[in-house]
């Protein structure tokens, strides 16, 4: 390539356009229009000048003419350090400009002031109370998902959008540059910027599912074709239905059934769909005025399957109802079936949001801890606190409470003296910072062992102070780098508590919390708590079954609300008591048939009587502390039938009241079974008969969009996952709507009454009764009796009215009235009452959620105890903002953050306590950033700068590690443009590291020119020819005798990721099988490393994008995982001219003393030297066995030679098929075997004559035996022996 794509000598700032020269300053006219009580403002000259960039700079300023910046979006060069400079688009507030009042969730306290600070360039700022936030609502409402005209949703799409720097209106900016004025704004802005980062993706979901509703209804063609319509920021869920109430740990949840799209099918064990903690939009109305929010409680590995094939079920928490539509629990009646669309956004995770966002808002601004570091970015570090009392610490290796070796004695307030303790000089600095810095921030290049240190940082204050600074608290991103962060500890610390049951450790299994509670002390006062949940269970299941299985008012419950007058009333009342007499009479006739029955009711059937209830439900064992309320309060998750009482004796069955109402009412009475539907079955049938058919159309097309690794979805659903119920209770459910359930009683007798007035038979115990409110549009009926034919004129029959308010007023006797007056009066008194049963159930599942609140705060004060006896305590990020009440509890005094520089600084925020004294940071910003779901909030306000980069920027004391133990110095090369100030240094023992098997070269990049395909539905890019080439090099590799687990394949695009899976699929042999070598995404794979990696760029495309390969951080971790091989399959020409740092990197790939870049890929063959060049993937077929071209031709064990093409594996598995040169000494006959068989009995034919004169011809060794046993000697012949 040409000299000037190598390196550029200069990289100086932009000629910023400077403003008008004028000796007087700035005139600015604002005038205050009364009509939007807003000022209007105009200069008199130019715009001001946009400030001047920092090298530093964020925003996404690159342009086709100029490159692009590649480090932070905004260096000078890869040589330059960081340095501070001031930006003004940082420190000071933007423009409100003519934009629209800002619109909150809450009403807020906004005012314009004239800001002066700022000399000859005056302007207006929007004033906010900053402390609105501890009244906001985490749970988004309607209004803040279906927000305004003016609504951010995804500014960065528009073309008029200005990707330098323009911030999303009302949102704040992090100031990554300088200090906040207030402990108030700092707070309130990494709330704005989590709550909006959460809330974003649903807006953008309700506003392109409107949007493709609207094209439907515009092209209704556009509906049976999927690929016309992608469905961009949304998931849709279809026929969603209440199903029942479940009640689980935390509250009383909803089980709702749903369907897919015809079109789409899931791979559930690897898809983000629907996991724990999901935040889902519900709505009867395409969201126009109804949406319910909810989160995901469980899903399970696979979600459960409804009633038909087509239906899956799912539990979620409504966290926000529609007061004017409420969700309810289902209709009773039947008559109204309500149909949900359920929405979820590709985007973002809730259940990662709410915990921060609550916990920062509990926050007293006073009380932030470490403020004078966060908030004013001070750079005078101190040392901690309880350093005061010990000083000089002993930093010797020890083992068990036992030191090895003599003390190594240094005082943390002055220069060390030099020991070795296996660590280098940047290592000692780092260690040295950690023990002496109430805020240690510790960055380590990749391979520079900071893990290492932090771990050896944490022994030195376990071995010195051994109780007096109470547990130390370690925090890392993934439970998979936690893991291996407490297993370094626990070589020489055994106390310690692993919070989170999301563990694959075996040697930490038995130090996770919830095993640990076992063994501990149960807390007092908890059992209590448990039987009145388990009480209100009762109750709420006790309604819902009135609800159903009652369809009928009661008399009572008309007179308490007023629904008829005291006449009306006594109407009724006497209707009932008729018919009690006359089912009275009934039973009398019907003894006197059988003058030996002796039941007290008639029995139409002959099923036996039920069994008796058990004693605890008829009420005994119920006083305070009786053995009946101990067993069925708490339970430990054994049943008990039998809490009391004698089951010999049986109850007499109670008396059934007959309620006048149901009389009143028995011609609209009707029965339903287990189906519980009034709704038209052929319908039913129909739809689910065109689903069957869409299925199998496209039943194999998986929805790959949304597929990781189970370990994946597993470790987000940890996020949702509360510890293990102790009890071991299983969660019980009651159902609701129409997949309502009537209690089996079990066989029993049929009463007269049942079989006479209600018209109850034999096997109609599941059924239950309903009225038909479609009844009220009763047909008018006509008598003809008084119409006469040859009459010319009649009288004109009067029509019965049915208006009920009339019938109440002049009609007192309520049996005269008509069905329709009946019905419509019922409905009304109905409706009033599952109003009031609603309210009932929805009070009683807020305080069975306060008794779980309460349960969980007494679990909370044990477990505090535990942690409190350990001397370590572990826990993700995540869990830190979750449990931050017991980290409050247990009151730690010091803290140490592995991977700080990727999370989010309301991450670490969350994870404060007021007790720390002691914070230690430790990470590297120049690899992989925090990562949020909008984009816009990243690049236009700074959301995926963690805390640990914003220090360094801001100069606060840190070290960095330089020498590196991992990589190949010429694979280190490759990221010597990222760390060169000061740059990498190679550890010795990474020189002594193999060179690669069968491979010309250890680091080589392959380019290309092959185009790059789009994934549907999704931003994801694919690469067929990269995807092919890494499956045959992987092949390759395997047959140089590497383990599947020696190589990793990583990429930057999911949909390659997939893609490659597929091609290593296609690659199976009968003898290795490349399917089980991972592949990884860039992101997932940060921390870990391999023996060869092989990195898949994608891009390649006459556009001249190149998406995430301009990130820098990325391409410091893709480029950095190798430590003995390293392959890069990508169109280098692309890079170079879209890519500063790419073209460094090529050009140090291209000077280097082997040219290390090429269209070609050259093997060599281990045996025999030949290379062999590689361009397409069928070059591999050349070379089947891994090796050349030649023919083996080593002499194998048994003297022949090697027929087999070249290959490296040795012979040990090799079959020889030359013919067997042994010769046997029984026969002296040489062996007609192939030669890696077993020689056995001799197969050479021969002939011999038998005793009988006969001669036989048969193989040698068969006829041996026969002659050597001459009882079974037989001739074939004759047949004589």
């Amino acid at each position: 390539m040409a000299n000037s794509r190598r390196r550029r000598q200069q990289w100086g700032q932009p000629d910023w356009d400077m403003p008008p020269s004028n000796s007087g300053p700035s005139v600015v006219n604002a005038t205050l229009n009364f009509n939007t009580n807003e000022f209007d403002v105009t200069n008199e000259y130019a715009a001001p000048p946009p400030p001047r960039r920092s090298k530093f700079d964020f925003s996404n300023n690159y342009d086709d003419n100029q490159g692009m910046v590649w480090t932070m979006d905004a260096q000078q060069g890869w040589d330059s350090a960081p340095t501070m400079q001031q930006v003004a688009a940082w420190d000071q507030p933007h423009h409100v400009g003519d934009s629209d009042e800002a619109r909150f969730s809450k009403p807020e306290t906004v005012s314009f002031k004239l800001n002066a600070d700022i000399p000859d360039q005056p302007y207006f700022t929007q004033e906010v109370d900053y402390t609105s936030i501890q009244q906001k609502s985490i749970i988004p409402d309607p209004d803040d998902i279906l927000g305004t005209d003016d609504t951010p949703y995804d500014y960065p799409q528009d073309p008029s959008f200005n990707r330098r720097f323009r911030p999303l209106p009302r949102i704040p900016v992090n100031r990554v540059n300088g200090e906040y004025d207030s402990a108030e704004q700092y707070l309130y802005t990494h709330f704005e910027l989590m709550r909006n980062d959460a809330l974003i993706p649903l807006q953008n979901a309700v506003k392109y599912y409107k949007e493709s509703i609207r094209r439907n209804k515009e092209d209704p063609s556009l509906a049976d074709h999927p690929d016309a319509q992608p469905m961009r920021g949304f998931r849709l869920y279809e026929h969603v239905r209440l199903n029942g109430l479940v009640f689980s740990s935390r509250q009383v949840v909803y089980r709702i059934s749903f369907r897919l799209p015809y079109h789409v099918r899931v791979s559930w064990p690897q898809s983000k769909r629907l996991i724990e903690g999901t935040l889902v939009l519900l709505s009867t109305d395409n969201f126009e005025k109804d949406i319910k929010v909810a989160t995901v409680v469980e899903r399970g590995e696979q979600p459960q399957r409804g009633s038909n094939r087509f239906e899956y079920l799912i539990n979620i928490h409504l966290e926000r109802d529609n007061d004017e539509m409420p969700m309810g629990y289902g209709d009773p009646t039947l008559n109204v079936e309500d149909k949900y669309v359920m929405l979820e956004a590709t985007e973002g995770y809730f259940e990662a949001y709410r915990h921060i966002l609550s916990t920062i808002q509990l926050i007293p601004p006073s009380d932030l801890p470490f403020a004078p570091y966060l908030v004013n970015v001070s750079k005078d570090v101190q040392l901690p606190h309880y350093a005061a009392m010990k000083r000089n610490y002993d930093i010797a290796e020890y083992r068990g409470y036992k030191r090895i070796g003599p003390a190594k004695h240094v005082d943390i307030t002055r220069a060390w003296r030099q020991y070795d303790i296996g660590m280098d000089s940047t290592q000692m600095d780092a260690l040295k910072t950690m023990l002496s810095n109430n805020i240690a921030v510790v960055q380590g290049p990749p391979g520079t062992g900071k893990t290492f240190v932090g771990t050896y940082a944490m022994r030195v204050l376990l071995n010195n102070f051994h109780t007096s600074i109470g547990p130390i608290v370690c925090i890392c991103q993934t439970n998979h780098a936690l893991d291996q962060f407490l297993e370094h500890i626990l070589d020489y610390e055994e106390n310690i508590v692993r919070i989170g049951s999301r563990s694959k450790s075996e040697a930490l299994k038995d130090h996770l919390l919830f095993e640990l509670r076992k063994n501990s002390e149960s807390v007092r006062g908890i059992g209590k708590l448990y039987r009145k949940r388990d009480d209100l269970q009762k109750r709420i299941m006790s309604t819902i079954t009135e609800m159903y299985e009652e369809p009928c008012v009661t008399l009572d419950y008309i007179q308490k609300i007023n629904g008829l007058n005291a006449l009306q009333r006594d109407h009724l009342r006497r209707l009932g008591e008729r018919e009690e007499k006359r089912a009275k009479d009934t039973k009398t006739k019907a003894g006197a048939f059988n003058d030996d029955d002796d039941d007290e009711d008639w029995v139409t059937s002959t099923t036996p009587p039920p069994p008796p209830p058990p004693a605890a439900t008829r009420g005994r064992g119920r006083g305070r502390g009786g053995k009946g309320q101990q067993q069925s309060g708490r339970g430990r998750g054994k049943k008990n039938d039998w809490a009391g009482g004698n089951p010999n004796i049986v109850d007499a069955p109670e008396e059934k009241k007959i309620n006048p109402v149901e009389i009143w009412l028995k011609d609209a009475i009707e029965y339903v079974g287990p189906g519980n539907s009034l709704f038209t079955k052929a319908d039913e049938l129909k739809e689910d008969l065109l689903l069957q058919q869409e299925g199998l159309v496209f039943e194999d097309d998986m929805d790959e969009s949304d597929m990781v690794d189970e370990d994946e979805v597993q470790e987000i659903k940890a996020n949702y996952a509360e510890e293990p119920d102790i009890r071991n209770n299983k969660r019980p459910m009651i159902n609701i709507g129409t997949a309502y359930q009537k209690k089996p009683q079990g066989p029993r007798a049929t009463t007269a009454w049942e079989s006479m007035v209600e018209g109850k038979g034999r096997g109609d115990d599941t059924q239950r009764r309903i009225i038909n409110y479609k009844k009220i549009q009763a047909a008018r009926t006509f008598d003809t009796s008084s119409f006469n034919f040859f009459d010319d004129t009649y009288d004109e029959i009067p029509e019965q009215h049915h208006v009920l308010e009339r019938w109440m007023k002049d009609e007192p006797d309520v049996t005269l009235w008509p069905l329709p007056v009946r019905l419509k009066a019922h409905k009304k008194w109905a409706d009033q009452r599952y109003k009031d049963q609603c309210a009932s159930i929805k009070r009683m599942m807020s305080e069975y959620e306060k008794l779980s609140m309460d349960i969980r705060q007494l679990n909370i004060m044990g477990d505090a105890r535990i942690c409190r006896e350990s001397r370590v305590i572990g826990m993700t990020s995540t869990a830190a903002a979750k449990y931050h009440d017991l980290l409050e509890e247990v009151k730690p005094r010091i803290m140490v953050v592995e991977e700080a520089a990727e999370m989010m600084e309301a991450h670490i925020i969350s994870a404060l306590t007021p007790s720390l004294q002691h914070l230690v940071l430790i990470g590297d910003h120049q690899q992989l950033r925090p990562q949020n779901a909008v984009h816009a909030l990243a690049e236009q306000h700074f959301l995926n700068v963690s805390l640990f980069e914003r220090l360094v920027m801001n100069e606060l004391p840190f070290t960095r590690l330089s020498h590196q133990r991992r990589m190949r110095p010429e694979i280190r090369m490759l990221i010597d443009p990222i760390y060169s100030d000061p740059p990498l240094q190679d550890h010795p023992d990474v020189k002594l590291r193999p060179e690669v098997r069968g491979m010309d070269q250890s680091v080589y990049f392959l380019s290309h020119n092959e185009a790059e395909s789009h994934v549907a539905e999704t931003a994801s890019k694919t690469n067929e020819h990269e995807a092919e080439m890494a499956a045959k090099l992987s092949t390759y590799l395997l047959l140089q005798g590497y383990s599947h687990e020696d190589i990793t394949i990583i990429t930057m695009y999911s949909g390659q990721r997939s893609l490659i899976k597929r091609a290593l699929r296609a690659e199976r042999r009968a003898e290795l099988d490349p399917a089980l070598i991972a592949v990884s995404s860039v992101d997932g794979y940060q921390g870990e490393e391999n023996k060869i990696i092989i990195l898949s760029l994608v891009r390649s495309n006459s556009a001249g994008t190149i998406g995430f390969l301009k990130v820098a951080n990325r391409v410091c971790v893709a480029l950095s995982r190798a430590k003995e091989g390293m392959y890069i399959l990508g169109n280098a020409s692309l890079l170079c001219d879209r890519s500063d740092l790419w073209n460094e990197i090529i050009a140090n790939l291209e000077t280097h003393s082997t040219n290390k870049i090429g269209t070609r890929l050259r093997l060599r063959c281990s045996k025999h030297g030949q290379p062999t060049d590689i361009q397409w993937p069928v070059d591999f077929a050349t070379i089947p066995e891994g090796g050349c071209t030649r023919q083996c031709g080593e002499r194998l064990r048994c003297g022949h030679s090697c027929g087999l093409p070249c290959h490296p594996y040795d012979h040990e598995d090799v079959r020889c098929r030359e013919q067997c040169r042994r010769v046997k000494q029984e026969c002296g006959h040489q062996c007609i075997r192939q030669c890696w068989e077993d020689c056995g009995a001799c197969l050479k034919t021969i002939s011999i004559r038998l005793p009988c004169g006969h001669e036989v011809e048969g193989e040698c060794g068969r006829l041996r035996r026969m002659m050597e046993h001459p009882a079974t000697r037989r001739c074939p012949t004759c047949y004589r022996t």
